[in-house]
């Protein structure tokens, strides 16, 4: 049985492979020509995607990356930062948290200037400011939750990034993450990487963040 499935999984994916040619060799002619984005150019991307960045990611993240907020996020407490906070979008995931403050970074101003409309209605106090997550501006272990939702995939430096959140949690504090990336299942994961589903390069030119 096991023998039959990797050989369907193998034929499906040249299949794939086959009808998706052309494509494929787009996308390699493309990125050998541009290769990666400069993070000046990943920041113009978010610029121009900013007005209406809700409503195109919405209906593509109800299913998944909502799912994974809600059960992450329920834990977060205290005096929060959200690094590269974007439009948002997780407000809705921490009203029913026991937040004292909130303070929301991001590298972006046209996706703070839609999050900032959306402060007003917070049953808590919320801010948000200009700040590069290579290196925020707070003095160490100043908030008791740090989180990130698709921040990391967004990082120069995602190592560095995470350096300076665990510098400015508190002792004992917590830092909460939410990013995309290959799956947990080995088939699936197996297919992802096959398919060149995930990673896919160009997602850093059409929507700013790496998988």
């Amino acid at each position: 049985m096991g023998v039959v499935q990797a050989t369907t999984l193998w034929a499906m994916a040249q299949s794939y492979h086959w009808f998706f040619a052309e494509e494929e060799a787009k996308q390699r002619s493309f990125l050998e020509r541009y290769g990666r984005p400069t993070q000046a150019q990943r920041m113009e991307a978010y610029t121009w995607m900013a007005p209406t960045y809700d409503s195109s990611v919405e209906t593509l993240e109800k299913g998944i990356a909502d799912h994974y907020r809600k059960h992450v996020f329920q834990d977060a407490s205290g005096d929060i930062l959200e690094v590269a906070v974007g439009t948002g979008r997780i407000f809705n995931f921490l009203r029913a948290s026991e937040v004292r403050s909130f303070m929301g970074v991001d590298l972006n101003e046209a996706m703070l200037a839609e999050a900032r409309k959306k402060l007003g209605d917070l049953p808590f106090e919320a801010k948000v400011i200009l700040g590069d997550g290579h290196a925020l501006p707070f003095p160490e272990k100043s908030f008791d939750t740090v989180i990130g939702s698709m921040c990391l995939c967004a990082m120069e430096d995602p190592g560095q990034a995470l350096a300076e959140m665990l510098r400015v949690c508190r002792p004992h504090g917590k830092v909460l993450l939410v990013e995309p990336g290959v799956a947990r299942f080995a088939p699936t994961r197996w297919a992802q990487r096959h398919l060149g589903l995930v990673p896919n390069p160009t997602h850093e030119w059409e929507y700013g963040y790496r998988d």
